[in-house]
């Protein structure tokens, strides 16, 4: 990162724009990330505004789904422009793919990572990737924090309970899978909220539901989603994770288990788990972005 008289880069930009890149689907999934980042960096003194597979001139672009600009045309166009940007990177990077898919092109989104002015992560596994990549220079990790804006007036948590457990996310392959066995536990009532689902109802079942769920997406998952988590905690419900690997933290307002002990705990009536501790306490977005922007 490029120093000034001990001042970061950024210190003296403070016009960002925050470009997410990829479908409507997409921008809906990562809002959490979106505002998240847009409140936080607001909350540093930066004007910030936001863009959907748009980069802004004359200001500094924060890319959010990097991953969907590997084409050659899009790359042609970002070495013409000579735009200015960042990358906040939450897809599965293990410096030959993302998220484990085939014929990823990894040359041209090794040349964007280059292009950059720096990358952002909040996961120590994408950031020991970028230093194999020869990265090291670029790459920084930042862990996922509370922002005041994460607890919404739309979630309330003393609505009459409907559910037993909500899941939202992309339900697909074995969290499918495990959402169909936690279907089949007597008197189980259980609400997913995926990309079928309106957006916005999202709050509602999480207002009206005991608990909440984070799945993980199978064996080659290698860390967790912490903005299901954050909202889900920072709102007053109660996690119940499966995850088996988290190097970054973000189980520590959970309850941790397999499935097995999901599907054990939803049987019995009389299991309870309530939260210790506010996220308010903790990590803060703002003061893990602070250092970058």
């Amino acid at each position: 990162m490029a120093n000034f008289r001990g001042r970061t880069f950024l210190e003296f930009m403070v016009k960002l724009n925050i470009a997410h890149i990829g479908s409507n689907d997409w921008f809906n999934f990562k809002a959490d990330i979106v505002y998240g980042l847009y409140h936080s960096l607001t909350a540093l003194g930066h004007e910030v505004s936001m863009s959907h597979n748009q980069f802004f001139t004359g200001v500094h672009n924060v890319v959010i789904g990097a991953d969907w600009l590997v084409d050659e045309a899009h790359l042609q166009h970002i070495r013409q422009t000579e735009a200015e940007f960042s990358i906040y990177d939450v897809e599965c990077f293990d410096g030959k793919t993302i998220n484990q898919r085939a014929g990823f092109k990894i040359d041209n989104y090794l040349e964007l990572l280059n292009m950059s002015r720096f990358i952002c992560t909040p996961y120590r596994y994408n950031f020991q990737a970028y230093e194999a990549c020869g990265l090291t220079d670029k790459a920084h990790y930042a862990r996922w924090g509370f922002f005041h804006e994460l607890v919404s007036p739309n979630i309330n948590r003393r609505a009459a309970i409907q559910h037993d457990a909500v899941f939202f996310g992309l339900a697909k392959g074995e969290r499918q899978v495990k959402l169909n066995k936690l279907v089949e536990v007597p008197g189980m009532r259980l609400r997913t909220v995926d990309n079928k689902s309106p957006h916005m109802s999202r709050d509602y079942y999480l207002s009206s539901t005991r608990y909440g769920l984070s799945l993980s997406a199978g064996a080659g998952e290698q860390f967790v989603n912490p903005f299901r988590i954050y909202l889900m905690s920072a709102n007053g419900v109660p996690v119940l994770a499966d995850n088996p690997r988290d190097e970054d933290g973000y189980l520590d307002f959970t309850a941790r288990g397999s499935l097995e002990d999901i599907c054990e705990f939803f049987a019995d009536p009389q299991s309870r788990f309530e939260l210790t501790g506010s996220l308010a306490d903790g990590v803060r977005l703002a003061d893990e972005l602070r250092p970058l922007f």
